[in-house]
């Protein structure tokens, strides 16, 4: 197997045109040179060198539909070249394990299903990620992301659980243990034996970037990504850049205490939303009393598409008692955008409904004027883009030093 590039060392010259291009969808050579303040010459000698070294790339804008058109030859656009990278997006998740190879600039190539066993000795594990990684291409991917089903603060791991010592929570969901490895952060250990870049983050941050970068919050300042299928939760961006919080738990919506009496919690608070509601692979036990059955979470996808009236009234419930927790989160950071969860698919409308209904009744309309409830878009590949977009990110710093 072919290994990854080596990173390319700039310049100083050549570090100032690529941050300026860091948070824009391209430029010219003439815009650059208004933006870096340096000569045409240096920019174009600069922006040639660049190009042929792989750091950018150089293609034309597609004319605005009925704009008018120049004569002559249309100005070429200076990328930051993501298209020729790739990384593993790693899914870890409490149902099923997966890897996907994805283009950095979000163009997902291929996906396998995996099997791995979280239970084992660490260095079993990494023998076994380092093959799940690089399963799908002859040449290493750039980056390996692994998304992780619980909160990770990158440079500490995974945050204890306040009521237990680590190791010693009682967790009742034996489908995704807690492995030890990730009470510490074992990226620099990963990329030592992967021989790539490794970085770890939260599933439902890596949904949230995903559709920031690649989907319905895509030119959103401000956009919070609200997760149902895999467990209630939130992820933040804030100007192309994830929330994380000081701990790493910013957007745990899981853990906002609804219920003064409400049962303990794990985390080692009371009555929290969690506890107040079904989470995760239990979601649709309420649809599966009503109608005396089991159900799985498709049939429920398909039911609401249809137009069931039953199933689309438990989801609109279901979004009206996420939105009250939301209330004072939404009128403190005033977000302009709040995306449901992508792979509710079309079921995602009626929560949006029932998440509008609360947020417009109990907030003031200085607050939700402005503010769009929308679908996610990336059905099945909002993490694997955000896995892109993460691992663009650091891309880009390795390059800028």
């Amino acid at each position: 197997m072919d290994p990854a590039p080596t990173p390319v060392a700039l310049r100083p010259v050549e570090r100032h045109v690529v941050s300026v291009l860091r948070d824009r969808d391209g430029a010219t050579r003439r815009e650059l040179a208004g933006l870096t303040r340096l000569p045409l010459t240096t920019v174009t000698a600069t922006v040639a060198s660049l190009v042929a070294r792989g750091v950018l790339a150089e293609g034309f804008a597609e004319p605005v539909a009925g704009g008018p058109r120049g004569a002559g030859r249309p100005a070429s656009t200076i990328r930051i070249d993501l298209a020729g990278r790739t990384v593993a997006a790693v899914q870890l998740g409490r149902t099923r394990q997966s890897v996907t190879l994805v283009r950095l600039d979000g163009r997902v190539l291929e996906s396998a299903e995996i099997h791995l066993d979280l239970t084992q000795p660490f260095e079993a594990t990494v023998q076994e990620l380092a093959e799940a990684a690089r399963c799908l291409s002859d040449r290493a991917p750039d980056a390996v992301v692994l998304s992780v089903a619980m909160p990770f603060r990158q440079g500490a791991g995974a945050p204890p659980i306040p009521m237990y010592p680590p190791g010693e929570a009682p967790f009742t969901r034996r489908r995704y243990p807690r492995p030890d490895w990730l009470l510490s952060d074992p990226s620099d250990v990963l990329t030592r034996a992967l021989g790539t870049p490794v970085l770890i983050e939260n599933d439902i941050n890596l949904a949230a970037l995903g559709e920031a970068g690649h989907g319905a919050a895509r030119g959103a300042h401000t956009a919070v990504y609200l997760s149902v299928v895999p467990g209630f939760g939130a992820g933040i961006v804030i100007g192309g850049r994830l929330l994380r919080g000081a701990g790493g738990v910013a957007g745990e919506l899981a853990h906002i205490s609804v219920r003064e009496d409400g049962d303990l919690c794990l985390c080692g608070n009371r009555g929290c939303f969690t506890t107040a509601r079904r989470n995760g692979p239990s979601l649709v036990d309420d649809i599966a009393t009503a109608v005396g059955r089991t159900v799985t979470l498709e049939e429920v996808i398909s039911l609401a598409a249809g137009g069931d009236v039953m199933v689309r009234r438990w989801l609109t419930d279901l979004g009206r008692t996420m939105g009250r927790p939301l209330v004072g989160f939404v009128t403190m950071l005033n977000p302009d955008l709040l995306v449901v969860d992508s792979a509710l698919g079309p079921a995602a409308e009626a929560v949006a409904a029932g998440l509008r209904e609360t947020i417009e009744h109990r907030t003031s309309p200085m607050t939700h004027h402005g503010l769009e409830v929308r679908p996610g878009v990336l059905t099945t590949t909002a993490v694997a883009a955000g896995s892109a977009v993460l691992a663009a990110e650091s891309h880009i710093g390795r390059l800028l030093g």
